[in-house]
């Protein structure tokens, strides 16, 4: 393996990490850790493998792990519609469209949107955040007792914070306690993890880390807050307690077998659902599922103001790594973990072997490929690919290459990045590598043989389809700026030459 602090280095300068700490877990090896820069600017306190981060979605596998528990004891069947074991509100399907169930909540394709409304885009709430010390959310008070599915159940995959505050409302009404007391007793403590909590009890807060962004090449602290959505992200919990949980799942369950049965742990990390079967990347039950080459991976990400981690494991080979920071990183958490467990697998950075030398460019298929791509309906399930995509993708040729962009915060993604073949055998199939991340890229097509949809393995996990030019998103825009342009042309023309105004008669200046 390449020296571990070298990669934690490496990754730390180029994407602006603060503090950072890293382990390697392995079962039967020691594990190694370290511990890079400082929790607390301010105060001088360095990194330390005991310090608190906040591990935002990560928290989402504890909150499923509670959940199954309860499926094992026979209180549910992941099928089983969830409004008939909710307790204080309800979910409200589309007309004709099939109940939510368990399972279609912890695979994100309950139809469940970014808010629970459009309104609440300005109501901090429904985000998630409150003030330090702030207390859980009234989810029944949050959603006045009715939360509306934006789309059917099943119909598509839509990342959904809100479909685990649901999940953890399920637990508290299915156990009769209250969410974090229950986790803390049942999953939290047999698993050592004492400084792990849901909520800034005296678990945790003494160690907790100032979380920062990296702005104008400098690190500014974030202004402090606790998150008040527990289920889908709140938990805050050290390096060292996160060793316990990676190791634990390295272990398959077979050690603290009282938390979770060792078929369980197999089951939520095998594939439930995919927005294409020729991709690689899937979604257990709360877990993203992968290959790093032939070593099969499980994992999950997370990322809020001030704080990024990752989570991923290779179970089959028995090696995992953490990662934990308090700054704020678009792919910088994702990437690392990755690099670290390709280094100790042995594994090639599948970036460098961009362009593939044994699979054939075909520019003739090329035409059939090109236009503009979009989600189907759905304004809050869509929330995230408007963020990351401005709500539609274009695929062109420009310079004897295949490109795909998007009006995206990314620059490469916005200026076009190449679309690379992937399969000798499959036309249709292609890569792309944005900042060092390799996404996979599907078409489907439709019975004529043309191109019709195209999916987007994770993390971005979408499937869009073909729009005509006149819908294009960037189409408009590109007008409307257009318009803008000539009438601020016009406008000042006349300034400059004493003409008056469209807007004002000759005669009114006489």
């Amino acid at each position: 393996m390449t020296d571990l602090r070298a990669l934690v280095v490496d990754s730390s300068r180029r994407h602006s990490l603060g503090g950072v700490a890293v382990a390697v877990v392995g079962t039967g090896e020691q594990t190694a850790i370290e511990c890079l820069g400082l929790a607390d600017r301010a105060g001088g306190r360095p990194v330390a493998a005991d310090t608190v981060f906040r591990i935002a979605s990560v928290s989402k596998t504890l909150t499923a792990i509670g959940l199954m528990q309860l499926r094992d004891e026979g209180l549910f069947n992941l099928d089983d519609a969830v409004n008939g074991y909710l307790k204080r509100f309800q979910i409200k399907a589309p007309r004709g469209a099939p109940e939510v169930t368990f399972r279609h909540l912890l695979t994100h394709t309950a139809g469940i949107g970014e808010l629970p409304k459009v309104s609440d885009v300005v109501r901090r709430e429904a985000w998630g955040a409150g003030g330090p010390m702030a207390p859980a959310a009234d989810l029944a008070e949050l959603y006045g007792g009715t939360l509306r599915s934006d789309v059917a159940a099943g119909s598509k995959w839509a990342y959904a914070n809100h479909g685990f505050a649901v999940l953890g409302q399920l637990v508290e009404d299915l156990a009769g306690d209250s969410f974090p007391d229950h986790m803390r007793e049942r999953v939290l403590q047999p698993l050592g993890m004492a400084h792990t909590d849901y909520l800034r009890t005296e678990r945790v807060a003494d160690e907790l880390a100032v979380g920062y962004h990296w702005i104008l090449n400098r690190f500014r602290p974030v202004k402090d807050y606790d998150l008040i959505l527990l289920g889908p992200g709140s938990v805050l919990s050290s390096l060292r307690d996160m060793i316990s949980y990676a190791a634990w799942l390295l272990d398959g369950g077979d050690r603290n077998g009282d938390v979770l049965a060792p078929r369980t742990l197999s089951e939520m990390m095998s594939p439930q659902f995919s927005v294409d079967p020729r991709i690689t990347t899937a979604m257990g039950l709360a877990f993203f599922l992968d290959y790093l080459g032939r070593h099969r991976v499980c994992g999950h990400d997370g990322n809020m103001p001030g704080f990024a981690s990752a989570l991923l494991v290779a179970p089959d080979d028995g090696v995992g790594v953490v990662v934990l920071s308090n700054t704020s990183t678009f792919i910088g958490a994702h990437l690392l973990p990755a690099s670290v467990l390709r280094s100790v697998l042995g594994v090639p950075d599948p970036a460098s072997m961009l362009p593939r030398s044994d699979v054939p460019a075909r520019p003739h298929t090329w035409s059939e490929l090109t236009g503009y791509y979009a989600p189907r309906p759905g304004f809050l399930t869509n929330f995230r690919v408007w963020q990351v995509l401005c709500g539609e993708v274009e695929v062109f040729i420009r310079g004897r290459r295949l490109l795909i962009r998007a009006l995206s915060p990314l620059g490469q993604l916005r200026h076009g990045t190449e679309l690379h073949p992937t399969d000798a055998a499959d036309p249709f199939l292609f890569a792309v590598c944005i900042e060092g991340l390799v996404v996979p890229v599907a078409f489907g097509a439709d019975d004529a043989g043309r191109a019709d949809s195209l999916c987007i393995g994770a993390p971005a996990t979408a499937t869009l389809y073909r729009r005509p030019v006149w819908r294009s998103s960037r189409r408009r825009f590109l007008a409307v700026a257009a318009a803008g342009l000539a009438g601020a042309a016009m406008k000042h023309a006349r300034r400059t030459s004493g003409m008056p105004p469209v807007s004002e008669p000759i005669s009114a200046r006489s």
